[in-house]
């Protein structure tokens, strides 16, 4: 709804009665800002100006869409980390990926970063949005707890791992979501006990990135298919980010699932995270240098 009058134009969203999750409304109300923000930067210099200081103090609840006070920062819980945190910080990281790629200090010829090295450096970014910021955070508490048992995975958690490889190799998304779904009512599935609930996480976080981090109308991957400076072209970048996000969150489920604290959900999203993370900053640094 838009209200036009005469000290100005005021936009409101009322679900009523729906509750959006927390990480949902945090993401439609970045593409709000954002529109609106475009909007102010394409008027002209006296109209911004005349732009209130507290403009939100008018809106009842201080309605969610534009938040011009930094000094008073929106309290949104935070629960464990899932699926939608792993979309959300990798998207971070490719809409801004020259801000990273400078945080990160690299010199062309130094070896491409680890997904926590790229995670640590966002951190250090003043245009990453503070709450992804803090699942970064959450991200990284759960790589501390993972990352031994990620580096000694048994022969059953390798089997799977495989299994999964086998199962996305070379298919687009929607068949890969496919197979993993029907790979948990197989009789006979490498790992009866996990498998099911690592193969769902994954299935999860491919159709949750669909529209997003593995489009190719995406802008990071836009930027990487246009052609680097030695001319190469990077069309499979994002197959190779999904895959790397699929393998690495099976890895991270397996293993978030053996530890209660972790959990299948956190550990998949924080494996998954710093494999595509890691994979996606040196395709970045390949079309760069």
């Amino acid at each position: 709804m838009v209200e036009r009058k005469q000290e100005g134009s005021r936009f409101i969203v009322d679900l009523g009665n729906v509750t959006l999750p927390p990480i949902v409304e945090k993401q439609v109300e970045t593409e709000i800002r954002g529109v609106v923000l475009k909007a102010l930067a394409a008027s002209d210099f006296a109209a911004r100006a005349r732009l209130s200081h507290s403009i939100f103090d008018q809106f009842p609840g201080r309605t969610l869409g534009l938040w011009l006070d930094p000094d008073n920062q929106i309290p949104w819980p935070a629960g464990p980390l899932d699926v939608p945190d792993h979309t959300l910080v990798v998207r971070e990281m490719m809409t801004h990926p020259f801000h990273v790629l400078r945080a990160l200090g690299l010199s062309k010829g130094d070896p491409p970063p680890s997904g926590r090295d790229v995670l640590e450096a966002m951190l250090d970014v003043d245009v990453i949005d503070p709450f992804a910021k803090e699942r970064i955070r959450e991200m990284l508490k759960v790589l501390d707890q993972i990352e031994p048992a990620l580096a000694t995975l048994s022969r059953e958690q390798k089997r799977v791992v495989s299994y999964v490889e086998k199962l996305i190799a070379g298919r687009p998304l929607a068949e890969q979501v496919r197979l993993l779904r029907d790979a948990t009512k197989h009789p006979n599935p490498p790992e009866p006990d996990v498998t099911p609930q690592v193969m769902e996480r994954i299935a999860m976080m491919l159709e949750h990135g669909a529209s997003t981090i593995y489009s190719r109308d995406f802008t990071f991957h836009r930027l990487l298919s246009s052609g680097g400076g030695g001319g190469v072209i990077f069309k499979d970048t994002v197959d190779h980010i999904k895959d790397a996000d699929a393998l690495g969150a099976a890895a991270g489920g397996l293993v978030g699932t053996l530890a209660p604290v972790v959990g299948t959900a956190a550990g998949a999203a924080a494996a998954g995270g710093g494999a595509s993370l890691g994979y996606a900053v040196a395709a970045l640094i390949d079309w760069l240098w």
